[in-house]
């Protein structure tokens, strides 16, 4: 047994040992962000621990790197962000539970009212997840605890503030900056996905659709808003770890872009819906509009040219692309535009459920052709 169990392990070594000198020592599934991530949760741990022992010696302050690890994040705005639910939620938490320790003994009755108590009491300040949960976990701790070891609660709440401390200067001397392809792509995002939404209705209106059909699209336009709103809070976030950055504040061309194109995203997000919007109205007399398909079709085309010409701007063949897809859209606006006119003539029932669709298509070219006024705009 023993011999197979050595023939084994050899075998083992001599299949990832080439991986291992490829790659050093760090298996291939671990980022270099992650082992930045990693060593400074580590070194902050560690001081944490060292601090919370100069001011409290005969202690073991194990909250203090439990409170690193979970507040140090890749960001300064999740860092800060998690430190400030982590510390009310703590506080809140031992506060209740003084308060209940004194009409209450420990008990399975008394456990399931103050965390009852604590759950409410982080939903009622509108604190974020971790926050809530820090509530009545501290709650039950010092209840549960601290009736049997005098102090624990203040000791919690003290190594709390330590490791919240540690962490966030930690952060906030080695912040990660983003990548500069991060951060277009996160801002890109809500624009891809309307891209999305616009060649499955277009593709779809070439042929009999359904109002489930409708609101299968209503639904993904609306996520497509969502998406919108939850770019603009990541890209918050990117703004904020460039202020403590001085190797992301050297990308401030890229965070300008980004916010261009989130306010271009949210506009287009906001046309989408409209879209979806009106072919949930318009429902009852639904029938094949191939003509208006094929346009919202080449819209999405000229909005994907957009996000290639973004994501590598100044390059003259992405110029080029994003110009000739514009070109072609408006030409099959065009042609929709006097198809719809013969088809549905002077009937305003279908110049306002319908039209509405031509004036969001319309909208979304302007905004993506955006990039060529201003290039047509340059002095020569």
């Amino acid at each position: 047994m023993i011999r197979q169990a050595r023939h084994l392990m050899s075998r083992l070594w001599r299949a990832i040992r080439p991986s291992l000198r490829s790659q050093g020592l760090l298996p291939a599934l671990v980022s270099r962000t992650q082992v930045f991530l990693a060593a400074k949760a580590a070194v902050a741990a560690g001081v944490a621990w060292a601090v919370a022992l100069v001011i409290t010696p005969h202690s073991r302050p194990y909250f203090a790197p439990l409170a690193v690890i979970l507040i140090v994040q890749p960001t300064v705005y999740d860092s800060l962000s998690r430190a400030f639910q982590r510390v009310v939620g703590v506080v809140l938490g031992v506060a209740a539970a003084l308060v209940v320790g004194h009409f209450l003994t420990l008990s399975g009755w008394s456990i399931g009212i103050i965390i009852f108590m604590g759950l409410l009491l982080g939903w009622s300040l509108r604190l974020g997840p971790q926050g809530v949960v820090q509530v009545p976990v501290s709650a039950l701790l010092v209840f549960a605890v601290g009736s049997a070891t005098p102090g624990y609660g203040g000791r919690r709440v003290l190594d709390t503030l330590i490791g919240s401390g540690i962490a966030v200067l930690t952060v906030l001397i080695s912040p990660s900056a983003p990548t500069p392809e991060r951060v277009v792509s996160d801002a890109l995002a809500p624009i891809r996905h309307c891209r999305d939404t616009l060649t499955k209705i277009g593709s779809a209106l070439g042929s009999a659709w359904t109002l489930e059909q409708a609101e299968i699209w209503r639904k993904e336009a609306l996520a497509g808003v969502d998406a919108s709103a939850n770019a603009k809070r990541n890209h918050e976030g990117h703004q904020l770890t460039a202020r403590w950055n001085a190797r992301a504040s050297r990308e401030r061309l890229v965070l300008e872009r980004a916010d261009e194109v989130l306010r271009i995203g949210e506009r287009i997000a906001i046309q989408t819906r409209s879209v979806a919007r009106a072919l949930m109205d318009g429902a009852a007399d639904a029938r094949p509009m191939p003509a208006v398909g094929a346009m919202l079709v080449s819209t999405a085309t000229a909005v994907e040219a957009y996000v290639e010409w973004v994501g590598s701007p100044g390059q003259p063949a992405d110029r080029q692309r994003l110009s000739d897809s514009i070109r072609v859209a408006d030409e099959t606006f065009g042609e929709a535009v006097g198809r719809v006119q013969r088809r549905w003539g002077d009937d305003p029932t279908q110049w306002l459920t319908f039209g509405t669709i031509l004036a969001m298509s319309q909208r979304i070219l302007a905004e993506v052709s955006s990039p060529l006024d201003e290039s047509n705009g340059d002095p020569a």
